[in-house]
């Protein structure tokens, strides 16, 4: 491989997010299940061995140790002659396509029984560095071409609808020559070369973490992800990193240039072998189970892909929420292989409660391709995980979604490893504004500093008791990489009507730590300190934050409301938009927003709007003169003291010593008889115990 000069800003991630509505399932089929486990550490290792140079190989007949491969050394157009010969020996018809006096690149090709004129390419370099002296290159890339032949070897007599490439450049090293020059002439021949697939350095893992980059650009991350699903399917034990990275610095290069597909497979880029380049590069560095997987995994999705073993699932996840009742989860599977439908073999829906087992599940209705099943309505504190399974109607193949499941007739008996699931929870949303207009506050990361405050009108919450509020989210058009320091969200109960300007004054602070959002869509905020809302008045927003550095806006959807938003930003040199903005200016849209609350009515139990968990809420308001509210919520009876105490420690009043039923209370503290300070309040109930702040200002 090239000198890597990776591009840190690219976004990278490990592939295992499910906020997608939309995923392309490789399918599990057990016949190339069977197919891949002849790749084995033994299978690997001879070639391997002879390839670096580890071992004596036969060439010509002859013996022969293979010392460099360096594109200048006399032992390089050996190894072309290995993989020729290695070739002839799998039953192939090879060819060498002379590119230079010093340029050769090895070719064998398996045509096709629908598609013989359209090509899958298995590639890599066989040239290493360094430039004199010994160059085993074990791993660079050594592993790569060893990939290929083991490619070669078992698809040799597994049919494939698409023709499949197998070839190794010489003088990667150099620039990228022999796979410019093939790739050149497949452009200028026409050839349709639906992807290719680059293995580049893949048998070093010291740490044993089964971590390997997917490097891919904007046409092929469809290629890429297809990737990444058999490799979740089919060898779960790696886990795929992927990379958005344009340098020119292997052979899939030379197929974007002219705009084929093509992604590379390399192992972790954390964690490269540190004998890159050198005479060290050698077998025994090598961790060949990691090695074999990957091979397993270039098997496994270049057989899905070519025979179209696949499905497409669309799919909302349910979400949490106070939902206690049975539930719908709809799904509309896409395939070119027709579905089963006979009652054994149909789409099925699994699902457990907790730690439990899996219950199966058939959908209660079926137009087209929209499947619709029914979960069972579950007790509040339940979380609920489940899975989609498929098959085709020839029984061959099964996607699960998400991915990773097996078994066939019933489909998908075996779960996968990720699911989807959500929790019975003792709350309620209340959401405000439906527009699609996008607005780059709150969160204006294009600047430094910013400051917004909002304002939502009690007949909008539709709230008419007392309430704990938990959760605050927006709803996300796009979102950048920024992280938001010092990002604050306060609240408060007021009777304004409209806004004119910024409030300084009568904020709770429910939130204050570093923030990025996480993706689009609607996003909750988890509050730090939930926030008691009276019921009767209005509920104001501020979002505020400190950052150095900036990106770009991360955009929500909003809606026309005046008079209801007011925002300031800026690139502060010193100084924070959270304290800073004494003034900014009001805007036409209001952020949409949803509140998360819980059920109960804020002073004791109703009905089964019991809370899940402990809470002690923030007292409101703080400061306060001379009364204040102090709320808190106990998932079950029992024993229950509330104190107030000084800043040295000393009690100054006892609110509560009573045994109290499951619910949310209120208890009112009247400090007229106290000075002016802070002071700290302590809930006790059973084994939980917190203490809160709270000032008092007369």
């Amino acid at each position: 491989m090239k000198a890597k000069k990776f591009l840190p800003i690219f976004l990278v991630f490990i592939f295992i997010s499910l906020n997608s509505q939309v995923f392309s399932q490789i399918g599990f089929s057990p016949k190339i299940d069977s197919l891949i486990n002849l790749v084995t550490v033994q299978s690997i290792t001879q070639t391997e061995r002879e390839l670096s140079g580890d071992t004596t190989c036969i060439i010509g007949g002859s013996p022969y140790t293979i010392s460099s491969r360096y594109y200048a050394n006399v032992s390089n157009p050996k190894a072309a002659q290995y993989i020729y010969e290695r070739f002839q020996s799998y039953g192939y018809t090879p060819r060498y396509q002379t590119n230079s006096s010093t340029s050769v690149n090895v070719i064998a090709v398996k045509t096709g029984t629908k598609y013989p004129n359209q090509y899958y390419v298995i590639c890599s370099h066989y040239d290493d560095m360094p430039s004199s002296g010994l160059a085993p290159g074990a791993d660079d890339n050594c592993s790569g071409s060893v990939g290929v032949l083991e490619s070669s070897r078992i698809l040799k007599n597994f049919n494939s609808d698409y023709s499949i490439i197998f070839v190794t450049f010489d003088e990667e090293e150099r620039g990228l020559y022999g796979s410019s020059a093939f790739v050149d002439t497949a452009y200028f021949k026409g050839d349709s070369i639906v992807g290719c697939l680059n293995m580049d350095m893949i048998a070093y893992d010291a740490n044993l973490d089964g971590k390997c980059t997917i490097v891919y650009n904007t046409p092929s991350e469809g290629f890429a992800n297809d990737y990444i699903s058999a490799m979740n399917t089919y060898v779960p034990a790696l886990v795929p990193i992927k990379r958005y990275d344009l340098t020119q610095n292997s052979d899939h290069a030379s197929f974007w240039n002219r705009n084929y597909k093509a992604i590379m497979n390399i192992e972790d880029e954390n964690e490269l072998t540190p004998y890159y380049h050198s005479s060290n590069d050698k077998f025994n560095t090598l961790n060949l189970t990691y090695f074999r997987n990957i091979i397993r995994t270039v098997i496994a999705s270049v057989t899905t892909m070519s025979n179209s073993i696949r499905m497409d699932f669309y799919h909302t996840p349910l979400i949490n929420g106070n939902y206690p009742a049975a539930r719908t989860a709809s799904v509309v599977i896409k395939s070119i292989n027709k579905i089963a439908m006979s009652s054994t073999a149909s789409p099925k829906l699994y699902y457990k409660v907790n730690s439990g087992s899996f219950t199966q599940v058939n959908y209660n209705y079926y137009n087209l391709d929209t499947f619709k099943f029914s979960i069972p309505g579950q007790t509040l504190g339940s979380t609920v995980s489940y899975y989609f399974a498929a098959q085709d109607s020839a029984g061959n193949f099964v996607c699960t979604f998400p991915a990773g499941g097996r078994g066939l007739n019933p489909p998908g008996t075996q779960a996968p490893d990720a699911l989807f699931s959500y929790t019975i929870e003792n709350t309620n949303y209340a959401c405000i504004g439906t527009g699609t207009t996008t607005a780059g506050y709150p969160f204006y990361s294009y600047y430094d500093d910013a400051r917004t405050d909002m304002l939502y009108l009690a007949s909008e919450l539709s709230i008419n008791n007392p309430k704990i509020i938990t959760k605050v989210g927006f709803n996300f058009a796009s979102v950048s990489s920024q992280v938001l320091n010092e990002f604050t969200i306060k609240l408060q109960n007021t009777n304004a009507a409209s806004l004119t300007d910024f409030v300084s004054t009568g904020w709770t602070t429910v939130y204050s730590q570093s923030y990025t959002p996480p993706g689009t869509g609607w996003q909750y905020i988890t509050l730090t300190t939930p926030f008691y809302y009276d019921g009767v008045n209005n509920l104001l927003v501020e979002v505020c934050f400190n950052n150095t550095s900036w990106v770009v806006n991360s955009d929500v959807y909003s809606t026309p409301a005046s008079g209801m938003t007011v925002l300031k930003y800026d690139d502060l040199q010193t100084g924070s938009g959270c304290l800073d903005f004494p003034t900014g200016t009001l805007q036409g849209n209001r952020p949409n927003i949803c509140f998360t609350y819980d059920a109960g009515t804020g002073s004791n139990i109703t009905g089964v709007n019991v809370p899940v968990k402990f809470n002690l809420a923030q007292n409101y308001p703080n400061p306060f003169n001379p009364v204040t509210k102090i709320n808190f919520a106990l998932p079950k009876s029992g024993l229950v003291t509330l104190k107030v105490y000084d800043i040295l420690g000393k009690e100054v009043a006892a609110l509560l010593r009573e045994v109290r039923q499951a619910g949310y209370y209120t208890v009112d503290f009247n400090g007229s008889d106290l000075s002016s300070g802070v002071y700290y309040y302590r809930l006790e109930a059973g084994e939980f115990a917190d203490v809160k702040k709270m000032i008092l200002i007369k």
